[in-house]
């Protein structure tokens, strides 16, 4: 148990910068599907799509 403890003291580094890395895709995302809703539904940027054409905003 206290060498995992070292060992986590020890790269903390490694541990926590991909940690990161992946909440911060998270949360990234997350926001993006907020703003496409968003936009979907706004009538500042509301207008006919064509046919077969997909929303603008991804």
């Amino acid at each position: 148990m206290l060498n995992l403890i070292q060992a986590m003291c020890d790269h903390w580094v490694h541990i926590l910068v991909p940690m990161g890395f992946f909440i911060g895709y998270y949360l990234d995302k997350t926001s993006d599907e907020k703003l496409t809703a968003f936009r979907i539904k706004s009538m500042l940027f509301k207008r006919e799509l064509k046919p077969n054409e997909e929303v603008t905003w991804k």
